[in-house]
């Protein structure tokens, strides 16, 4: 049988919020505040309305929707929040320095909300602060002379980047809650007992040397240099390599 499809909701822009009333206390930035923070503690698939209910004293999840019209508009005021958090330049130098130095301030933003990656593309991002966050991007391109087309692959390979790695290190945060290894020392000693018959067994010398040469594993133990690589440093690193590829591609002006 074919899957049920369920229509989205209107956009949150398009329904103001209403007048309050004297019998309750609820609003709108209250249930927003409740629903970032259930989100920033346990992931975008404890998000509910009524976890958000009971987070606010509503006596229904039902009472919510008078205030953001249904869980999609909760998620757009969500998803806009999050841009309303990323700075903006306040002088805007050459193209490349500015884009790298707004996408690892997207990037620290984000780390700080790791259920955006699952939620972003969930909803159309036409909110007041994503459009403003867009718009000087479009803005910050526009100088360099190029074509929308080039502007949208731009900008989609970096958002790629940091949305893909937010996914990612969400997973990885569920599994570590999961399975209690929210040390590095837990987790290299829990993958030892797997890597270590790989390396001696010599069926994969190329992987094997990798192994050891993260020092992941030493002997029958962990060792103590099995530390993860910084994500922030990770991210930074992947998005240089992106723009040079980009600079070199679309033959821009390089970094100044």
């Amino acid at each position: 049988m074919p899957e049920e499809t369920t229509p989205p909701g209107p956009l949150i822009w398009t329904l103001p919020e209403p007048p309050g009333r004297p019998t309750t206390t609820l609003n709108r930035a209250d249930i927003l505040r409740a629903a970032l923070a259930i989100a920033d503690a346990e992931g975008a698939s404890a998000l509910t309305m009524r976890r958000v209910a009971t987070a606010v004293g509503a006596s229904t999840p039902m009472s919510l929707y008078r205030y953001v019209g249904s869980k999609d508009g909760l998620v757009d005021l969500m998803i806009d929040a999050v841009y309303g958090e990323i700075p903006l330049p306040r002088t805007v130098s050459a193209w490349r320095p500015t884009l790298e130095r707004l996408s690892l301030d997207t990037w620290a933003v984000i780390q700080r909300h790791l259920w955006f990656g699952h939620l972003v593309h969930t909803r159309p991002p036409f909110g007041p602060n994503a459009l403003r966050y867009f718009d000087f991007r479009f803005a910050l391109l526009e100088t360099l002379g190029i074509s929308a087309d080039d502007m949208t692959r731009i900008t989609a390979a970096i958002d790629g980047h940091l949305i893909g790695t937010a996914l990612q290190l969400a997973e990885e945060m569920r599994m570590r809650s999961r399975t209690g290894l929210y040390t590095e020392a837990q987790l290299g000693e829990a993958a030892a007992s797997f890597l270590q018959p790989i390396v001696d067994s010599g069926s994969h010398p190329a992987f094997a040397r990798w192994v050891v040469g993260r020092s992941v594993v030493v002997g029958r133990g962990v060792s103590d240099g099995a530390d993860a690589v910084d994500p922030g440093e990770s991210v930074a690193w992947t998005l240089a390599a992106l723009l040079d590829g980009i600079t070199d591609r679309l033959e821009l002006p390089g970094p100044s």
